[in-house]
């Protein structure tokens, strides 16, 4: 077991020299994320919707985009994880959480100066993605490896604080029986109803039936126009709407595996980023 503390680096230096490059992974990666369905007639309906939705104003009182309050910072800071490796920016979590009073007040600023103009500095968007093989799966083929790649610090806690302004509006509005990722639900919930339906229909003397569905690359397959319409019609801001678009958007990456080779630069249109703070209330949408 690889202690949390080491970075994704030293877990890179334990992988055996692969036979597949680095560019057929990245490939797959980005291939798992393209749309299917461009062009169709569901693609041109949503399309007009959001041309639709974007165009409603923001009711009085319901803005949830307002400027980060220091409590805010402070609890979102609270909530950060320390002993995890920093992304490209090479920011620890330390750095963020033994830093003086002024530097946190300048990083607090600068969040809501990025809430108000809608951008994010690019490096925030980049990631270096190291190749994990899956166990027993073939070596030779390209989808055979897990993309493991580090967010950067800033980032987080900028998605923090996002995520505790959305959270308690999305999640009464999500279907009750959804157990994954809610608070205090799990798949023991999901297990023992089942359990307890099954019970029920034999003591009736009824067959049961369940259907399993495993979703290949489910966070990569996030269609973000199908997203965008979602978020506007649940949330009542569309400046936040904006705002984390602009944040799971036009993201890119280099990947490297075990033999040291690094791909070129990819770029990802859809999917939401592993380890994002916000992936998997957006996932849920």
């Amino acid at each position: 077991m690889v202690n949390t503390q080491q970075t994704y680096w030293q877990i890179w230096t334990l992988i055996s020299p692969l036979p597949v490059s680095a560019n057929s992974i990245a490939s797959q990666l980005v291939k798992n994320r393209a749309h299917k369905t461009s062009g169709c007639k569901s693609t041109r309906l949503v399309n007009k919707q959001l041309s639709d939705l974007w165009k409603n104003p923001t009711p009085e009182g319901q803005s949830i985009s307002e400027t980060f309050r220091r409590e805010e910072f402070a609890a979102a800071l609270r909530r950060l994880k320390p002993g995890k490796s920093p992304g490209l920016e090479s920011i620890f979590p330390e750095f963020i959480f033994h830093s003086g009073s002024a530097l946190k007040s300048w990083f607090c600023d600068f969040l809501n100066s990025c809430m108000r103009q809608f951008k994010i500095p690019k490096i925030w968007r980049r990631a270096l993605v190291v190749a994990i093989p899956k166990p027993e799966k073939p070596l030779g083929d390209p989808k055979s490896y897990r993309p493991i790649s580090p967010m950067c610090v800033p980032f987080k806690i900028h998605e923090r604080l996002i995520y505790a302004r959305v959270e308690t509006i999305i999640d009464p509005l999500l279907t009750h029986e959804q157990a994954g990722f809610q608070h205090g639900r799990s798949t023991v919930d999901q297990v023992t109803l089942l359990t307890q339906d099954i019970e029920d229909r034999l003591s009736a003397k009824k067959k049961a039936g369940a259907v399993f569905d495993d979703l290949t690359a489910a966070y990569d397959t996030v269609w973000h126009r199908g997203l965008t319409c979602k978020l506007l019609r649940l949330l009542p801001d569309s400046h936040m709407v904006h705002m984390i678009v602009e944040m799971v958007g036009n993201r890119n990456f280099t990947l490297v595996n075990g033999n040291g080779q690094r791909s070129r630069l990819r770029c990802l249109k859809n999917g939401i980023p592993q380890g994002s703070v916000l992936a998997t209330l957006l996932f849920n949408i």
